[in-house]
């Protein structure tokens, strides 16, 4: 039923907040994802609770452990590139556009709310350059910037419905003043409102913390939390990997781009890295050329390495490392390995990059396989991509393509599904990159303009 969920969340935090009966190191956000035994706790901790009501504590954390959040719909206003857009999500999303449409910049609300559960709000914006760079250029009287998120929450046989609305603007005042005022923070769960809290007169410190970022204030809905905090973005960058000794580590403590990429491999669990590994290792023997057998190694000074056999005229075949692969075979790499570790909503940003055609057009399906698999099952992906190898597969529903037109007033997202014109296409046979890519080709390239610039050279 669709209060369930919200009803045991909403117990846990009483029996969470409840002095004396958890230890300390049980209140942390690993609370709500690590099983709690009867035996983990003494027995002095346990007076004055009732048995069945312990067994309702120990129910609501086997029912939280099995739940999975994933985007449904997303509405933005002034945010950045766009002005007034509202649409739904799927499990696998491909946002389409030309350069400058705001591919990255929608990437970056999913980004933006995992900074805000991580960093708070003041920190993400400011990070992002303050609300100056944030805000829609063209926002006239109501200038706040407002994030609306519709969440399913995807139990055994049932599903709960969660919503979060955070609406924010600038303090103001005679002198600049970067502080970031919370405008309206709304939270619902099925039927039941969680927060409803609005700008508040007078109380300027608590007007710039969200109740979301605040540990003491998200139990009755740190499954939302969890699922923002769970957000990655990956766009590899192979020379990050491969020397990543030369470059100065970045000051955010995520890894977007694959710097790290060896030691997460390292960090896993053994039995589950050799499944990834071994996951790899298949696809890369099909995409690579005399590619034999991928291995995890260390040095003699216990750092990480990826090791190769590549087949040659001797028997023993030749070992490389990773600082002798070539860029589409460690993009490829990290990619996979990116949709494999993990179970929170993955963003990857263009990753067609540095990969070869027929690869590229298969990574759909190899995504949608994944999200079968009990790997990365029902893990959300959201895709940003101008390509059109990408797209060149009957694999694709149109519902999953979202095409971004900059117009006067800002960007506008459509739904591949709703343009009459490529549904026509698709019902004739075409694929989806023949029916979406011709709509976001700018007119002039169309036209073949660029290929006739003369750049003043040709005399008239």
């Amino acid at each position: 039923m669709p209060g369930k969920s919200c009803r045991l969340s909403a117990l846990c935090a009483r029996f969470n907040h409840r002095e004396g009966l958890i230890p300390h190191c049980l209140q942390r956000n690993k609370l709500m994802t690590n099983e709690v035994s009867l035996g983990l706790i003494p027995r002095s901790l346990l007076w004055g609770v009732s048995f069945a009501g312990y067994i309702e504590y120990i129910m609501c954390k086997w029912i939280e452990r099995r739940t999975v959040l994933r985007f449904q719909e997303l509405r933005l206003r002034n945010w950045r590139n766009f002005g007034n857009v509202n649409f739904e999500l799927t499990n696998r999303v491909f946002i389409i556009g030309a350069n400058a449409a705001g591919k990255s910049n929608l990437l970056d609300v999913f980004r933006f709310l995992k900074d805000v559960t991580a960093d708070g709000l003041q920190k993400a914006v400011n990070a992002r350059g303050g609300i100056k760079k944030l805000r829609y250029l063209n926002a006239r009287s109501q200038n706040y910037i407002e994030i609306f998120v519709r969440l399913i929450e995807e139990q055994e046989g049932t599903s709960v419905e969660w919503t979060y609305t955070l609406q924010f603007n600038s303090a103001g005042g005679k002198h600049e003043n970067r502080d970031i005022n919370i405008k309206l923070e709304k939270i619902t769960c099925g039927s039941d409102v969680l927060e409803d809290r609005k700008y508040q007169d007078g109380d300027y410190l608590s007007n710039q913390f969200t109740y979301l970022e605040q540990p003491a204030m998200n139990t009755k809905y740190r499954a939302l939390y969890e699922c923002f905090r769970d957000i990655s973005y990956v766009n590899i960058i192979p020379q990050l990997i491969r020397e990543s000794d030369s470059f100065i580590p970045s000051a955010s403590t995520e890894d977007f781009y694959g710097r790290n990429l060896l030691e997460n491999i390292s960090a896993a669990p053994k039995k589950s890295r050799a499944t990834k590994l071994n996951v790899i290792n298949k696809i890369l023997k099909l995409a690579v050329p005399q590619f034999s057998n991928l291995e995890y190694t260390q040095d003699e000074k216990g750092r990480p390495h990826l090791q190769v056999k590549y087949e040659h005229f001797r028997p023993q075949g030749a070992y490389q490392r990773e600082d002798q692969f070539s860029d589409g075979t460690l993009r490829l790499l990290g990619i996979i390995w990116a949709i494999l570790d993990g179970t929170g909503v993955l963003l990857l940003e263009e990753p067609e990059l540095y990969l070869y055609s027929e690869i590229v057009k298969q990574l759909p399906m190899f995504i949608a396989n994944a999200q079968k698999s009990k790997i990365a099952k029902n893990r959300q992906v959201i895709i940003s991509s101008h390509s059109f190898d990408l797209l060149d597969t009957d694999t694709i529903d149109l519902d999953e393509i979202m095409i971004l037109e900059p117009g006067k007033e800002g960007t506008v997202v459509e739904k591949a599904s709703e343009s009459e014109t490529a549904r026509a296409k698709v019902e004739a046979g075409y694929t989806p990159a023949d029916a979406v890519i011709p709509k976001v080709t700018p007119k002039g390239i169309m036209e073949g303009q660029l290929s006739l610039f003369d750049f003043g050279l040709v005399q008239r």
